[in-house]
């Protein structure tokens, strides 16, 4: 699980004397751990630590962006440096051709008997589907923007 390996990263990185990478890195641990207590112990999975992990990346490139506007470039540089870490814990992310092949055969499959255009519901239907597949190699917002050009 990602826990372990953040967990001995951190250690390595304690005894190399790196204190930056060590913050950063019980940062994740304590978000995973605060997750997980939410949770019961065995529905806890690798996908729920790479889903906090994704959220918390997704709030990282947030902040960064309103530093930005604020003129930080310390804290800028500050949250560049944890995002880096951060994208070393997810999964690589799925390009977009890909992505569209996989889009293309859940609407094949989910939409072969219907004609355009398409009822309400089947977006949503979709987005479930192609989030199984995917499963953390894509954001939410680019499924979306995908589905939404092909089903219209």
């Amino acid at each position: 699980m990602l826990r372990n390996k953040i967990k001995l990263n951190a250690d390595e990185a304690l005894k190399l004397g790196d204190s930056k990478k060590v913050g950063a890195l019980r940062y994740l641990l304590s978000i995973i751990d605060k997750k997980a207590l939410t949770m019961p112990p065995e529905s806890f999975s690798e996908r729920e630590e790479v889903s906090v992990l994704q959220k918390e990346l997704k709030n990282k490139q947030e902040a960064k962006e309103l530093f930005e506007k604020a003129k930080r470039a310390d804290l800028v540089s500050e949250q560049d440096y944890e995002i880096e870490i951060l994208k070393n814990y997810l999964p690589v992310a799925m390009d977009t051709a890909e992505l569209e092949k996989i889009v293309d055969s859940v609407i094949e499959k989910l939409c072969k008997d219907m004609v355009k255009p398409y009822p309400a519901n089947i977006f949503g239907n979709i987005m479930r589907e192609v989030g199984i597949i995917v499963s953390g190699k894509a954001e939410g917002s680019e499924i979306a923007k995908i589905v939404k050009n092909k089903i219209s």
